[in-house]
């Protein structure tokens, strides 16, 4: 079949691989260049894990994570950094006590940690002697930019075809096929169509009505002591989340000075065409007091900062269905700003809807 992607983020280039894979004619339409900084998946790191309050993102994760290791084996390079997740807080957090029953009820090996024994295993981490951590083994952080890169290029071997710069601004299902157009005017019939747009899908989108919030996020990394750099490695330090407040950071990736860390919180709500207002110090302030707080072996100073854009669903749950009416549309979306590591999943299960 003859079909169509549209949008080359974390699921849209997962879907077009696939379906290369599988010897469709894949067409992928990104409206920028691949690797683009505009959307939610670009940079160096997204954490993927099975630590959820909810177990049904865990049992997700156990069958989204074979797929990144089939995509990092089949790329032959680095791709996941096994590292581990540690979570944060209080002996009573609420969120805290619901990710350890959770893995518990799913069989989830993970150690409880006090104050002294984080620091003797983690020593670029601290808590207060009130609180405790929870660490699991099999977490890390996926290179994001890279595992896109890997998808569009595994892509292109089996011989999907990939149009940048090239916007669609409507989508036509008729008895004939699913007939896109270009902001250019220029149409193109396909027999299937998957929409992967992002927070761009509401305005491709627009007679749906999808319930969908696109908002700016914000992430910086900071300079560490040099002395204190060997902590901070992936083998010394895992990908940590503080519980309730959501704070969350990684260790030094290899790749970009410093350390990562973000806030996971809705920002501000974006008009994703227009620029987004540069990070400053009152993105900034919040970021210095946590690593004050939990991280004493990093400096003040951000490095580097950049933004991104979060598409949120109301219940944080991923859309994946066909347009109404029409079983040759389909449409993957709302990532709600904890999707990247489902959106290989999210991709074959679209492809599957899609061919069958």
């Amino acid at each position: 079949m003859r079909i169509a992607v549209v949008g080359l983020g974390a699921v849209g280039s997962a879907a077009l691989r696939f379906l290369a894979q599988q010897g469709h004619e894949a067409v992928g339409y990104e409206q920028f260049v691949r690797g683009h900084t505009r959307g939610s998946s670009h940079g160096e790191s997204r954490i993927y894990r099975l630590t959820y309050a909810d177990p049904h993102y865990t049992r997700l994760m156990r069958e989204a994570f074979p797929l990144w290791q089939a995509l990092q084996a089949e790329a032959g390079e680095e791709l996941i950094a096994p590292c581990g997740v540690l979570w944060l807080g209080d002996a009573n957090d609420p969120e805290l006590n619901a990710i350890a029953h959770a893995l518990q009820s799913e069989g989830v090996p993970y150690e409880w940690l006090d104050s002294a024994s984080l620091s003797e295993r983690f020593p670029a981490l601290r808590i207060e002697a009130h609180e405790r951590a929870l660490f699991q083994r099999e977490g890390g952080f996926l290179r994001a930019g890279a595992c896109i890169e890997a998808n569009l290029r595994l892509a292109e071997a089996h011989g999907a075809v990939v149009y940048e710069q090239t916007r669609i601004t409507h989508i036509d299902p008729q008895p004939s096929g699913a007939w896109l157009e270009t902001e250019s005017g220029e149409r193109e019939r396909y027999d299937r169509v998957l929409l992967t747009a992002g927070a761009w899908l509401p305005k491709l989108l627009p007679s749906l009505n999808l319930p969908l919030t696109v908002t700016r996020q914000t992430y910086a990394y900071f300079a560490v002591r040099p002395d204190a750099e060997p902590r901070f490695a992936p083998e010394r330090m895992p990908v940590w989340i503080e519980a309730t407040r959501h704070f969350y950071g990684f260790p030094c990736d290899g790749r970009q000075a410093g350390v990562k860390v973000a806030w996971h919180r809705l920002g501000e709500v974006q008009d994703p065409d227009a620029p987004a207002r540069p990070v400053d110090e009152a993105d900034l302030a919040p970021l210095r007091e946590c690593l004050a707080r939990r991280l004493p072996d990093v400096l003040p100073k951000a490095l580097s900062a950049a933004t991104c854009l979060y598409t949120n669903a109301p219940d944080e749950r991923f859309i994946l269905q066909p347009l109404p009416d029409e079983p040759r549309v389909w449409l993957v979306s709302a990532c709600s700003g904890h999707g990247f590591k489902f959106s290989i999943l999210n991709a074959w299960r679209a492809v599957q809807h899609l061919t069958a």
